[in-house]
């Protein structure tokens, strides 16, 4: 099963994707709980932040560290479990400004998400930012991020059974095949 959660900073959709993945996880009890983490700690801020989100979410949660590459953890990971992605947003920006992964390797990574999740029988809870909801982007570099990262959401919400926003820590259900 996939779920994709999108929402904007600070909307609570993180906190809604482990409520959902961990609700998920207690009433199917199978495989594991797994947070596949997407960020990486570049300065004091966020290793606290770090720190306090894994303090928040509790023993229950395994955490893997992937900013780079998350399709190998899927692979990886026992069959059956429950895995919250958090974030899209994140993990497109480390692929294309770090890794300089070109737009064929990133969607086809997705893909590999989707394949996965599916041969794997994972439940998949997938996070992302709304950026494309302000003013146009002047920089193009920005235009096409925000491009690349809508086009990917619309992959992910073809594949989904379930879709939500959340808004101001109000989930809004858009899909529920």
């Amino acid at each position: 099963m996939l779920t994709f959660i999108s929402g904007g900073a600070r909307s609570g959709k993180s906190s809604f994707g482990e409520k959902l993945a961990l609700e998920s996880y207690r009433n199917h009890i199978r495989g594991k709980l797994y947070y596949i983490a997407t960020s990486m700690p570049a300065d004091d801020e966020m290793k606290e932040r770090i720190i306090r989100h894994r303090k928040d979410r509790g023993g229950e949660w395994q955490t893997i560290e992937a900013p780079i590459e998350v399709k190998p953890c899927l692979n990886q990971i026992e069959k059956g479990s429950t895995v919250l992605v958090d974030c899209l947003t994140v993990w497109l920006s480390n692929r294309l400004y770090i890794d300089q992964a070109g737009w064929e390797t990133i969607t086809q990574e997705v893909s590999g998400w989707i394949q996965a999740a599916s041969r794997r029988h994972l439940c998949l809870y997938l996070v992302s930012n709304d950026i494309n909801e302000g003013m146009p982007a002047s920089a193009d570099s920005v235009a096409s991020y925000i491009y690349m990262l809508e086009q990917l959401h619309q992959q992910l919400i073809s594949a989904s059974e379930e879709v939500y926003q959340v808004i101001a820590g109000l989930p809004v259900k858009w899909k529920d095949d």
